[in-house]
Formats: C-alpha cells, structure tokens, sequence
C-alpha cells in the first residue's frame, strides 16, 4: 500500500491504548505515540477491524485487501486448523492468525508459546503487521516485540527469513488482484518476477490470489492443510488451470467452501478450497457453503482441472448436464477473439453509415440477441461515442494499422458471433459474411453449410448449462457465461441427425420472424435441439429459459 490516512499510525495507537492492551509499536519496535481520537473513528472489538475501517476505499482496492468478518474466519479456522505451526501469508490486521492461536488453544497450546512460536504471517503493510502483531501480543499477554513469526515481506517472491521450514497448516485471505482492472494489474517487473518462480502458473489473466495457492502448498508439513479464500473465478477461470492440475497432482482437495451470502463488501463471489498435503485415494470433497460455513454434502474430486464447475453447480442452481453428443466444435469449425488492438485499431474507420453508402456493418456484443443482429435497431456505444448504425472503413483501418486490417479482412466470411458475460449462449448468424466484429466477441468460422447447424447446436440448453459449469465462476457474475474462443471449440455437437435438422428449421423461422412473442417457438427449439443431443432432464429447458432474453422481453 502507498497511501494512508493522516496520523494513521497515531490513531491506531490511540485506540490500542483505550482497549487497554500492550504499547502499540512500528514493525521496527518504536513507540508510536498516541494522539486525538476523531469523533468519526468507529472502535470495533479488533484493532485490525478498526484499521480496515480507516483505510480509503481505494487503497483497499489498489492492494486488493478486503478483509474476513471475525465470525467467518474463526468458523474456516476451526475446518482447516489441526496442528501448528501456522501461517497467514498475507496477513493483514491478523484476523485469521489471531483465530488460529484462539483454535491452538483449543487444542491445548499456551496462549503466550503460541504467539511467540506458533504463530507466522507477513504482508507487504507495515501497519497491518504492526497491527497484527499487537493483536496478537494483546490476546496472548505479552509485549508486540515478543511476535517475531509476523514481518513484513512479499512471500510470492521471497519466502521470509526466520520461518519454518514447513507448517501444519497454511491459511488466510490473499489478495484479489484481477488483471482485468487498470489499477490491481501488474507492472512489467513484476510480472517477470513472478514469472521467474512460477513459470507456467502464471498466465496473462492469472489473479496473484491463485498464486497464493502455489506458494502455500510449498509450505505446508506432510498431511498439513491449507484454506485460503479465492475469487470464485479459481473454479472455472482458464488462466487458473495450472493452478487446479497442480493441486489435483501434488496433494488432495478435501474440502470446499462457498459463498455468494455477501459477506465481502463490493458482494464478492468467493471460495476456499481445503487443500490437504498428501495424496488420498479415495478423495471425497466435504462442501460448505454461507457465512456460517454450513456443511452440506460431499461430492467426488473432480479428476480433470478443467471440471472443477462439477463442485459447484448444484450449489448455484446448475441443472445435471447428461446427453449424448457426437464430435465437438472444432471438428467443424475454427474459432478466434481480437483482443485490445483489434478494438482500438477499428477507430478511425468507423463513422454512422450514408443512405446508400456500401460499408461493412460494425457489430458489438451489445448488438447480438439470440438468433438477431440487432444492428441498425438500438444504439450502441464505441469509442466514447454513441452510434446508432456503425459501418467500417476496412481501407482506412488497413492504412492505420496494417496487421489489424489484415485481421479483419479475413474475418470477411460467414461465420457466427457470440457474446460474453450472457446468462445463455446467444449466437447471431453473419451469412453473408460481411460484418465486422469488435472485442469481445468470440467468431466462429464454420464451413458455410455447417453455419446454421452449428447456430443452433450452440443455442441448445444443454450447451449452456455445459458452459455455465465449465466456467463456472469466471465471469463478473456466477449467473454469467464467459467462454474463451478455445473453450468454446470443446463443446459438444449433437448426436441425433433428425432431430438437428428440425431443430435448425425452427431456429430460421426465429431468424425471420417479426412476431414479438415467440415463447412457443424458443421452447420447441429448445425441446428439439435438446432432443437431438439425447438430454433428458426436463429441468434443463425451464432453466433456460427463464435466464433467455427472449424470457426476459415477455416479463416486461
């Protein structure tokens, strides 16, 4: 963290003093004296919740720190906690640590031996150490200075000096850091140094969080065990696969908490997953779920990283996904995305389209809807600008930006374009091949005949509910699809012929129609494209449809 509020450090021991604890010291042994205590500093029962408190919302956003209710901590400690040492490898205030000497105690242990050598964290804020350490001193009766297992430093690259060598147990709540957002992103050098000890984990979308995970299993004693919180994004996020194969090989997942309760502020979806290190061989995970660390049921390890959504998806209402396909995607098609130069290399061809002028129609996600290209139909937004029929100049754009235009050139062909971040796969239908799409639509380029074919296969309740448990977790919202271009090639084709090809018949007339209610048609295109993929499950179709826009038009 790079920015505090003024006389933080005074504030903190002020309040310290008023809870009648030990002197509150820097993280080098100094005194920090104590000042005026403003009317608006809430004294919670922790220093480390009041210290939360008196961060901005923005540094604990930059730092990615949102801190664990008390309640909460204590519930996964008392899961994860057998044996000690323990460590929280990014620590903040101490919540968890404090916890972990109270479940110590528990077990046995003397408050005074544990926080003295017991007891292990680190994290890059000095004042959140120092916080830490006087929680910890203050609980177990003994001086700051005496808590020497908690220092500031940066685990991921540089495992502190004066650690054990291994722990029993490994817990905690790293840091969110998205590489989606501008200000949690990472810098070059930190990028290369993360890169530098740990190789492939780390991808261009891996959330440092996940890295924790990594970190934590290099640590943990024989038969230790690790709970750290996660974005739930770890269940289903591609760039966090590495990460998933690396626990499934190198020790065993045994348990699994999850909350969409809100109990973060900003409602973030998170997980824990419960990682014991030893390999089990019949490995059965124990699932929680709410603030109160509910057990609910015990599901098989998934034994394939890329199916972690299994874990999950009866807990987020997920219907069971049996059917019987016969090939995938990428038999019949290629796929591809553009990324950010694709979208910023568009900006100086487009303008709104002249009566009669001939230019390629510019389609954003905004503009598809199931089986209709809403172009021409609603405005949309682009570079700032509010555009209402958006055409491109390919030339200009190749003259701009050579690799771009190039690019868009040979996505001048009949293809398929799909939106991301949908509750449903919505796939729109570009037959006469001329549109041009901007990122992040995923593009689909299929043999021409097979264009409908694969339109529909794609749009069956099957697939989506496929999709949804693949990437469960991955998009900004656990009710979200968000499949990558390469994701997408795995999904599954249908089996029965006959069935397809009704199904596709159905599908042209939705294409077609001006009816503004087309209910009975999207439920018998969904019964009869499920039907040509031999899925059963009767749930499946009311799922689908009350996440489909078409639903979502009727109930207006």
């Amino acid at each position: 963290m790079n920015t505090f509020p003024v006389h933080l450090p005074q504030t903190l021991a002020t309040v310290a003093q008023l809870k009648g604890g030990p002197r509150f010291l820097d993280i080098h042994g100094n005194v920090v004296e104590t000042g005026n205590l403003s009317s608006k500093v809430d004294q919670e029962p922790l220093l480390a919740e009041t210290y939360e408190k008196l961060l901005t919302s923005r540094t604990r956003k930059t730092a990615g720190a949102f801190y664990t209710p008390l309640d909460v901590a204590e519930k996964l400690t008392e899961v994860a906690v057998l044996e000690g040492p323990v460590v929280d490898p990014a620590c903040g205030g101490g919540i968890f640590l404090l916890s972990a000497a109270k479940r110590l105690a528990a077990l046995g242990g003397d408050p005074k031996e544990i926080a003295r050598n017991q007891i292990f964290g680190s994290d890059i804020d000095e004042w959140a150490v120092a916080v830490c350490r006087w929680e910890l001193a203050h609980w177990a009766g003994i001086e700051p200075e005496e808590v020497q297992g908690v220092t500031k430093a940066d685990p991921l690259t540089e495992k502190p000096s004066g650690w054990p060598d291994q722990f029993g147990a490994v817990i905690g709540n790293p840091p969110f850091l998205s590489q989606l957002h501008r200000t949690t992103s990472r810098t070059a050098d930190r990028r290369e140094e993360l890169r530098s000890r740990y190789g492939n984990l780390l991808k261009a979308y891996t959330n440092e969080a996940w890295l924790f995970l990594a970190m934590g299993l290099e640590l943990l004693a024989p038969q230790g065990q690790m709970l750290l919180i996660q974005p739930l994004s770890l269940i289903g996020a591609r760039d966090a696969s590495e990460i998933r194969k690396k626990i499934l090989t190198e020790a065993s997942l045994i348990g699994l908490w999850v909350d969409q309760s809100t109990v973060f502020i900003g409602h973030t979806e998170v997980c824990a997953p419960i990682v014991r290190n030893s390999l089990i061989d019949k490995k059965q995970v124990v699932r929680y779920t709410g603030r109160t660390i509910q057990e609910v049921s015990s599901v098989e390890q998934p034994s394939d990283p890329e199916d972690w959504g299994g874990l999950i998806a009866d807990l987020i209402g997920l219907p069971s996904t049996e059917f019987t396909g016969s090939g995938q995607v990428e038999h019949k098609a290629t796929t591809t995305a553009g990324f950010r130069q694709h979208f910023y290399g568009l900006v100086p061809g487009v303008s709104e389209q002249k009566e009669e002028e001939i230019k390629h129609p510019l389609i954003t996600t905004a503009m598809v809807d199931p089986f209709n290209c809403l172009w021409g139909q609603k405005s949309v937004q682009f570079d700032g600008k509010k555009w209402e029929r958006p055409v491109v100049d390919l030339k200009l754009v190749a003259e701009s930006d050579k690799a771009v235009g190039e690019w868009m050139r040979k996505r001048q062909r009949p293809k398929l374009l799909i939106s991301t971040q949908t509750k449903v796969i919505e796939v729109v239908v570009d037959e006469k091949g001329d549109w041009v799409p901007l990122t992040p639509l995923i593009i689909v380029e299929p043999q021409e005949e097979d264009l409908w074919a694969l339109a529909a296969s794609l749009s069956s309740p099957i697939v989506s509910a496929l999709a949804a448990r693949q990437t469960a977790g991955a998009a900004r919202s656990v009710s979200r699809i968000t499949l990558s271009a390469r994701q997408l090639l795995n999904l599954p084709l249908p089996s029965d012929k006959q069935a397809l090809n009704e199904a596709i018949e159905i599908a042209q007339f939705i294409h077609k129609s001006s009816d503004q209610n087309l209910k009975k048609s999207w439920l018998l295109f969904g019964e009869t494209i499920n039907r040509a993929y031999g899925a059963k499950n009767e749930d499946l179709i009311s799922w689908w449809w009350n996440r489909h826009p078409e639903a979502r038009k009727q109930n207006k």
